[in-house]
């Protein structure tokens, strides 16, 4: 087995590249030894299925569609066209699974920055938003206007009791809201409207006194507001802790976590990664995910990123929130991982407008730091300094200058040039920024629905037209040679790798309007990144993220081609479902 494994190991770290675009039955003869040398001396183990299929991608640089792929256990033993495979195979048994006949098949979706305890939390909750949104029982309503959406929230709020919880709140879409707003609908009920971003919340009268928030520590607080029952960013952080732990029960969360496993299964994605842990209480939301997983058993794997900002602020310092990083990797779990990658924040929530722009807004309101400049660059010298790879949450352009002049600064002081540093989000920049990037040899992760949601709508108020376009520019870091992949964030954006691919291609809005047309992708780009890419921004790129000889079985089976289909529908194309590890998960009717 010793020998097997290394054969294995010398398989994935070799690079296929095939020269021009070959014919899906045209083979080098370095793919033609690969598939021997995996397959020379595999001794008795778990049973060979090879499955043909319409067409595979593999998404391996330079790589030609594939017509078969063979699977042992947890690993892809052989692809290439159905002779290959069975060629490859030699003497050895297997049999032929002919049920994806009909199927595309791909690397199975990884989505690099998804929160499942945020979304759970989200899908515990009723949810009232500008968008139609996917949960288990079937898309939601669409609410737009502030008439309309008042009026839902006094139609919820006379249909129960207790605390009233409600998620998609937008001010672009819905209005202003204020305490008198929610004190009118609910004069005795407490109500909590939750952000659209999630780092805001909007609280009446009853919630505010039975959350225990008193009116002078809103008061002294710049990220709260009283009169407005509102809170955001570090004051959500700092004050609004009774309202966490009511938000994030474990009740809650458990509800959560079950609808959300169906959730991530129907976008077709095999592997999370959990941008920020923890939320608030490390062990405590670690129980949770560890009960959830012993009753659903997901189908897909998790990798948690140590939240440093959390971590800062409860420990203290910098030193003491790296050690406790460390401490946490110790805490992994079958197929839930820790990985050595710390989470930073710079500014606000582009959903919030609270990005840190080089030029005012529109109407003049100022952006947020999520965490001030200086203890952001003391947080991230020391997990620099301790070897960590980072990620951080920036949006707008001038929170883009920091982080950047943060981590050039680093490669001075303590040069690493194979540091992993990947720029979550990356929601306004601008294209001198792409060019940095590439200097500096950074990696973008990006949510390209901001597109189709806010474009529009900024374009009115805030930014106005000139950025609105500017929102996600992909096309521009492509041309810069920057590595990105993209995420959903969710529950910022649907938990559907095609639906973001599909916007990036396309780069058309909620309004059916194209928003800068030059700064969309190629498909097999825009494929890359919720595969291959978004396995690298998480280190796990010679386990995941394509189909060659020695990588994990994780695929997603679709039942229309991504290349073939027109690009604005790419986000319709159905999930048969998956495979993890080699076992079949396909999805069940709703």
């Amino acid at each position: 087995m010793g020998g097997l494994a290394a054969r294995r190991r010398a398989i994935r770290h070799t690079r296929l590249t095939l020269p021009g675009h070959p014919s899906p039955h045209r083979r080098s003869p370095l793919r033609l030894l690969a598939l021997l040398l995996v397959c020379a001396g595999c001794g008795p183990g778990a049973e060979i299925r090879v499955y043909p299929a319409a067409r595979i991608h593999t998404l391996e640089p330079g790589d030609a569609p594939a017509e078969a792929i063979a699977l042992e256990g947890d690993r892809i033993l052989a692809v290439g066209t159905l002779d290959e495979v069975k060629g490859a195979l030699r003497d050895r048994a297997y049999r032929v699974d002919d049920r994806f006949r009909n199927h595309v098949i791909l690397p199975g979706f990884v989505d690099p920055h998804l929160h499942p305890l945020l979304g759970a939390a989200i899908l515990a909750s009723e949810i009232v938003s500008a968008v139609s949104w996917q949960t288990p029982a079937g898309r939601t309503t669409p609410v737009r206007g502030r008439e309309a959406f008042l009026s839902r929230l006094r139609q919820l709020a006379r249909s129960g009791s207790g605390w009233l919880l409600v998620w998609g709140y937008h001010r672009p879409y819905h209005g202003p809201l204020s305490r008198a707003d929610l004190d009118a609908l609910s004069p005795d009920r407490p109500v909590l409207v939750w952000h659209r971003s999630a780092h805001e919340i909007h609280l009446n009268t009853a919630a505010l006194h039975e959350a225990g928030l008193r009116r002078e520590e809103l008061a002294a607080h710049p990220h709260a507001d009283w009169e407005r029952g509102h809170l955001w960013e570090s004051g959500l952080l700092e004050l609004a802790s009774p309202v966490v732990r009511r938000l994030m029960g474990p009740g809650r969360l458990l509800r959560g976590l079950t609808a959300l496993a169906r959730v991530v299964h129907r976008g077709g994605i095999t592997t999370v990664g959990d941008q920020g842990f923890p939320l608030a209480t490390a062990l405590g939301e670690l129980a949770v995910l560890h009960l959830d997983r012993l009753r659903t058993r997901p189908p897909w794997r998790l990798f948690l990123v140590p939240n440093a900002m959390t971590l800062l602020r409860r420990e203290g310092s910098p030193e003491q929130a790296e050690q406790a990083a460390t401490r946490l990797l110790r805490l992994g779990f079958g197929d839930v991982r820790f990985l050595r990658h710390a989470k930073s924040f710079a500014d606000g929530a582009i959903f919030s407008q609270l990005m840190q722009m080089t030029e005012p807004y529109l109407d003049g309101h100022a952006g947020a730091w999520m965490l001030e400049p200086e203890r952001q660059g003391e947080l991230l010298e020391t997990f620099w300094r301790r070897g960590w790879d980072l990620h951080v949450h920036v949006n707008g352009d001038a929170g883009v200058d920091l982080v950047m002049d943060e981590i050039e600064s680093l490669q001075g002081r303590a040069p690493d040039p194979h540091r992993r540093v990947v720029l979550e989000h990356y929601g306004f920049a601008r294209a001198d920024q792409a060019l940095r990037a590439a200097r500096l040899g950074l990696s973008i992760s990006n949510n390209p629905y901001y597109v189709y949601e806010l474009a529009p709508v900024y374009a009115e108020e805030g930014l106005g037209p000139d950025r609105a376009r500017r929102i996600s520019p992909l096309g521009e870091l492509a041309r810069a040679g920057v590595p990105f992949s993209l995420h959903s964030d969710h529950p910022m954006a649907p938990a559907e790798p095609l639906r973001l691919a599909e916007v990036a291609v396309t780069r058309r809005a909620l309004d059916g309007r194209v928003w800068g047309p030059e700064h969309r992708i190629s498909r097999e780009l825009a494929l890359r990144a919720i595969t291959l890419e978004a396995a690298r921004s998480l280190g796990l790129e010679e386990e995941i993220g394509s189909l060659r000889p020695g990588k994990r079985a994780d695929l997603t089976v679709l039942e229309r081609d991504p290349f073939e289909v027109p690009a604005e529908e790419m986000g319709d194309i159905p999930v048969w479902g998956t495979v993890v590890g080699g076992e079949l998960h396909p999805i069940a009717p709703p």
